[in-house]
């Protein structure tokens, strides 16, 4: 009898640490599932605003459509394109200026 009641208090411990660990990871599941969902729903935001920027641009552009065609057929010459050795200068310029104040 002593012998089985050992056995049955080791069964016991080793199915409750199962239980215990199985708890733990229902936890964690759980925390991942909520940052998911939180997740899902940011991004349903951002996709409702991005829907109502494009009822906006197609509004605009509904309203004057000459005004797209006549200005330029290549999209890429309404890009204001800043070149690189003009910001460079201007970076130059800010820095002297900077420099030159500070050592005043």
């Amino acid at each position: 009898m002593g012998a089985f009641a050992w056995v049955l208090i080791a069964l016991a411990v080793i199915i409750g640490g199962y239980i215990i660990d199985y708890q733990k990871n229902k936890l964690k599941w759980q925390d991942k599932s909520s940052q998911t969902t939180d997740d899902l729903e940011e991004i349903r935001s951002l996709l409702h605003q991005m829907k109502k920027r494009i009822e906006n641009l197609e509004a605009i552009a509904a309203n004057d459509p000459d005004s797209f065609k006549s200005e330029s057929m290549d999209p890429l010459d309404r890009i204001e394109i800043n070149e690189e050795e003009n910001i460079k200068k201007d970076n130059e310029n800010r820095v002297s200026n900077l420099a030159k104040s500070k050592g005043d």
